[in-house]
C-alpha cells in the first residue's frame, strides 16, 4: 500500500524488494524529532501486522512499537543523526501488533530538498531468524530480566556518545521508577531533560559534581540526592553506577541504580532529633544540679548568717554575769527580731515557690490602690542608710491579692539593693495602663546582660552582682515572676535610658476597675 504521492515505479520496484522501505520528514524542534511518514512499503504488514496506514496517520507509531529497553537507544540516534549526508546503522527490537518480538537492521540516510526539508531515507530488514539464539537463552534473557524487574532498586543504563562523554543518553530504565517517581520508562526514555527536572533544584549541581568525579577518577559512583516525584513527593535516592569500557578503554555505557532511602533518611532525622533533645536534656540536667548547687550554696549562707547572730545574741543575753543595759538590751533584742524575720522571709519565699509550682495557691484579690501597698511595703524594709529608693507613685486602684503584691515589691526593690553596688539610685514607680497596673523598679547600676533576660526569672537563677552583700538565694524574682503570674500579669526586663536596669511588673485589671491619677 503507497500513499497518492508515491509513484508507481517506486511501488513497483519496492513490492521486489525483501525489506521495509520508508521516508521520514525530520521536524526541525529542540531537540529534533521524527514527522510524518511520507512513504512506507507494504512490506510493514508482515514485519509488523499493522495496515500502512496506521503508520502514516500516526507519525508515533513506529517509535511505539519499538521494544522499551531500546527506545532510548533508537529515539538518541535519530535526534543526533539529522544533518544532510548523515547515516545510522541501527539494530534494535520491536513489537508486533500480534505480541510478537521482531530483531530489525534499521538503514538510513539524512537528505535535504531544495526547500531545506530533511527526511530520512531508509530501509527496515527483519533479521528476527538470524537473531532467534534458541529457548535456552531466551529463557535465560527471561530470568534475568525478572530478577532485574523485581529488585527493590530501579536499575538504568545509560549509552556514553563518542562525541560527547558527558550528554548520557538513556537507553534502559526498569519499570520501578514508576513506583519510585510515578514516571513510566517511555517517558524517561524519550524525555533526555527529565532527570534535570526531577532531580532537587538543590542538589542538581552536587549530584552532577559527583558523576563527572567519578568519571575523570575512574571509581565507581556512588551519591545522594533528593528527587521530587510526579505527586510532588520528595525522595531521597542513592544511586550506585559504574562505567564501563571497551577493550581499548573507551568509555561506552554508565549503568547503575536508584536505591530508595527516603525512610533511611527520616530515621537519621529522627535519631539526630533524639540526640538533640538528648543534648538538651542533658544541659538543662547541667544547669539545673548548678543551680543546685548555687541554690544550696546561697540558702545555707543565708541561713547560717541570721542564725549565726541571733545565736550570738541570745548567748550573750543568757550570760548571768554580763551586766546589759536597758537600750542595749533593746538594740540586741531588735537583731534578733530582724534576723529571724530574715529567716521567716526565706522560709516563706522556699514554701511560696514550693506552693506556686504545684498549683496549689489561690489569689485572694480586693481592689487596693496599688501606690499605697508600694508605699508602705517600702517604709517597713530595711534597706540600709542611703539606700531608700525614690518614688514616684501613681494612685491605681484595681482587684490585687495585697500580701503577694506586697512580696512583689519587696523582692524588686531588695534585688536592686542586693545587685547593686553602694551609691546606685533606685526608683520605683507606678503607672495606670488602659488595662491595669505598672509597677516599675530601676537602678543606675551595671544593668542585666541580654542574655540573661529571661533567666533571671528562674528560680535560684542569679543575675551579675557587684555589691558586697549576699547574692541572695536565686528564688525573689522567680518569685515576682510567679506572683504576676497568678495575677494573670507577666514581667520582664530592659535598660533603663541613661543605663541600668529597668524591672517592669504588669497587674491586669477590668477597665471600669482602675482608677484615674485624681483618685475617687
Amino acid at each position: 500500500m503507497t500513499v497518492p504521492s508515491q509513484t508507481s515505479a517506486l511501488e513497483a520496484w519496492f513490492a521486489h524488494v525483501p525489506a521495509t522501505a520508508y521516508v521520514r520528514r525530520i521536524e526541525p524542534t529542540d531537540p529534533p524529532r521524527a514527522g510524518a511518514v511520507e512513504f512506507v512499503g507494504d512490506a510493514v504488514e508482515t514485519l509488523l501486522g499493522m495496515p500502512v496506514i496506521v503508520l502514516i496517520d500516526d507519525p508515533d507509531r513506529w517509535a511505539a512499537s519499538v521494544h522499551p529497553d531500546d527506545l532510548g537507544r533508537v529515539l538518541a540516534t535519530w535526534r543526533s543523526v539529522t544533518e544532510p549526508g548523515a547515516e545510522y546503522h541501527l539494530e534494535y527490537r520491536m513489537l508486533a501488533a500480534d505480541g510478537r518480538l521482531v530483531h530489525v537492521l534499521d538503514d538510513a540516510a539524512v537528505v535535504e530538498d531544495a526547500d531545506g526539508v530533511r527526511r530520512w531515507h531508509g530501509i527496515v530488514l527483519d533479521v528476527t531468524a538470524q537473531r532467534d539464539a534458541g529457548p535456552d537463552v531466551l529463557q535465560a534473557e527471561e530470568r534475568y530480566r525478572l530478577l532485574v524487574e523485581q529488585l527493590p532498586a530501579v536499575t538504568w543504563v545509560d549509552e556514553v556518545p563518542a562525541d560527547d562523554p558527558t550528554d548520557l543518553t538513556p537507553v534502559y530504565i526498569s519499570p520501578q521508577l514508576e513506583r519510585l517517581l510515578g514516571y513510566v520508562p517511555r517517558e524517561w526514555l524519550t524525555d533526555p531533560d527529565l532527570w534535570n527536572r526531577v532531580t532537587h533544584p538543590d542538589d542538581v549541581a552536587a549530584a552532577e559534581a559527583g558523576a563527572q568525579r567519578s568519571f575523570e577518577e575512574g571509581t565507581p559512583l556512588s551519591i545522594e540526592y533528593r528527587m521530587i516525584a510526579r505527586d510532588g513527593r520528595t525522595v531521597w535516592v542513592r544511586e550506585q553506577a559504574s562505567l564501563v569500557r571497551d577493550t581499548h578503554g573507551t568509555p561506552r555505557f554508565w549503568q547503575g541504580v536508584y536505591i530508595d532511602i527516603t525512610e533511611l533518611k527520616h530515621a537519621e532525622v529522627e535519631l539526630s532529633n533524639a540526640l538533640e533533645r538528648e543534648r538538651e536534656a542533658a544541659e538543662r540536667l547541667r544547669a539545673l544540679d548548678q543551680m543546685k548547687n548555687t541554690f544550696l550554696q546561697a540558702v545555707s549562707h543565708d541561713l547560717r548568717t541570721p542564725l549565726a547572730a541571733i545565736y550570738g545574741l541570745a548567748v550573750t543575753l543568757e550570760q548571768d554575769d554580763f551586766d546589759l543595759t536597758t537600750p542595749d538590751a533593746h538594740d540586741m533584742a531588735g537583731r534578733i527580731a530582724a534576723n529571724a524575720r530574715k529567716l521567716d522571709r526565706l522560709v516563706a519565699d522556699l514554701l511560696d515557690l514550693d506552693r506556686l509550682s504545684r498549683g496549689i495557691i489561690e489569689p485572694k484579690l480586693v481592689v487596693a490602690d496599688v501606690a499605697e501597698i508600694v508605699r508602705a511595703t517600702i517604709a517597713e524594709l530595711q534597706i540600709g542608710e542611703g539606700r531608700a529608693p525614690i518614688l514616684d507613685l501613681d494612685p491605681v486602684r484595681i482587684p490585687v491579692d495585697v500580701s503577694k503584691a506586697e512580696r512583689i515589691v519587696e523582692n524588686l526593690v531588695m534585688n536592686g539593693v542586693r545587685h547593686t553596688p553602694a551609691g546606685t539610685t533606685i526608683w520605683v514607680r507606678t503607672r495606670t495602663t488602659d488595662d491595669g497596673a505598672l509597677i516599675v523598679v530601676e537602678d543606675d547600676g551595671p544593668g542585666i546582660p541580654a542574655d540573661l533576660r529571661d533567666a533571671v526569672f528562674e528560680p535560684f537563677r542569679q543575675g551579675p552582682s557587684e555589691s558586697s552583700h549576699s547574692p541572695g538565694a536565686g528564688i525573689g524574682l522567680a518569685l515576682v515572676a510567679r506572683f504576676a503570674e497568678l495575677h494573670g500579669g507577666h514581667t520582664w526586663v530592659e535598660d533603663r535610658a541613661g543605663g541600668g536596669a529597668s524591672f517592669h511588673v504588669f497587674l491586669p485589671a477590668p477597665q471600669e476597675q482602675t482608677r484615674s491619677p485624681f483618685g475617687s
